[in-house]
């Protein structure tokens, strides 16, 4: 029922007919124009822009820039808790190019078990290979490719990492206007084997929709997010067995407030899975805290 719901959401804001916007009696060529207005959310850069919090990519920044992020999460749930700690920054290779690296941290507790230490290491490309500008609104696509390399644990228990590299492929679409903003972004995540054992592969489709409340002295954006992250993950199989607790597929909503500078961005948000499909007996989610902090050079 997401999907259907979310594939009708954007198809009418893709189909819908722009000469609702027009000045009457005008010809086209005089009512689109380079940008929309410097207002709302266009009183800042693109990259200052009001964006995703869980969901993946859009991190398209100017060439030769640099935005370095913070971004802490926690998922408590019954007997568990994982506390990410994901240091990350991007760089602008040209306009419509960036590359992002990310070192990551884990703490997790399941049940009488605890482990600490880093997670897998990701490098990751992505290329705005459509941009659209009208008086109105603001159009991009992206695509995004990265590689996980294990610098976390299989071994310990509960994990940390995969234990071998993975390979991530996916897409993103957003649309921009003076006061709303919506995106939808699928992908997947194709793990490898190492000693035998492979990690399910993972399916991500995600959506989101944003308004802004205010801006201040044209200075500052204040604008809330929602977004649905969905996520579908195969089973784990072990020198061709597969291991019945395992995998499955999570749905959760995520609403969170977002406040931006032409140089800082904060956003802070609460998800509650709304749908737990997981297989065999495995531990579920109650609810997620989420923070992100960045930095524009």
């Amino acid at each position: 029922m997401l999907k259907v719901i979310s594939c009708l959401f954007f198809f009418c804001i893709l189909f819908e007919p722009l000469q609702s916007y027009a000045t009457p009696n005008c010809p086209p060529e005089e009512v689109k124009s380079v940008s929309p207005p410097k207002i709302g959310n266009y009183v800042l850069s693109f990259s200052q822009q009001p964006g995703p919090l869980l969901s993946f990519g859009q991190n398209i920044l100017k060439e030769a820039k640099t935005k370095v992020f913070l971004f802490l999460d926690t998922f408590v749930g019954s007997q568990m808790r994982l506390m990410d700690a994901v240091p990350y920054g991007v760089y602008g290779l040209t306009d419509n190019f960036s590359a992002l690296l990310s070192v990551p941290a884990a703490n997790y507790k399941q049940n009488k078990r605890h482990s600490s230490g880093l997670s897998d290491t990701l490098l990751q490309l992505e290329y705005a290979f459509y941009n659209e500008n009208t008086s109105q609104f603001e159009d991009q696509a992206t695509l995004v490719a990265g590689v996980t390399f294990p610098t976390g644990s299989a071994t310990k228990q509960p994990p940390t990492g995969f234990g071998s590299s993975s390979f991530f492929l996916g897409s993103t679409f957003n649309r921009t206007y003076v006061n709303w903003y919506a995106f939808t972004s699928p992908g997947v995540t194709l793990t490898t084997s190492h000693n035998g054992q492979k990690m399910g592969n993972e399916y991500l489709y995600q959506v989101g929709i944003g308004r802004n409340i205010c801006t201040i002295d044209s200075e500052w954006i204040f604008a809330w997010l929602v977004e649905a992250n969905g996520r579908y993950v195969e089973k784990t199989r072990f020198k061709g067995r597969t291991n019945p607790n395992s995998g499955g597929n999570l749905i959760v909503i995520t609403p969170s407030l977002w406040i931006s500078s032409e140089q800082i961005t904060l956003q802070f948000g609460v998800g509650l899975p709304v749908s737990q499909h997981l297989f065999g007996n495995q531990t579920k989610d109650k609810y997620l805290l989420a923070s992100n902090v960045s930095w524009l050079f």
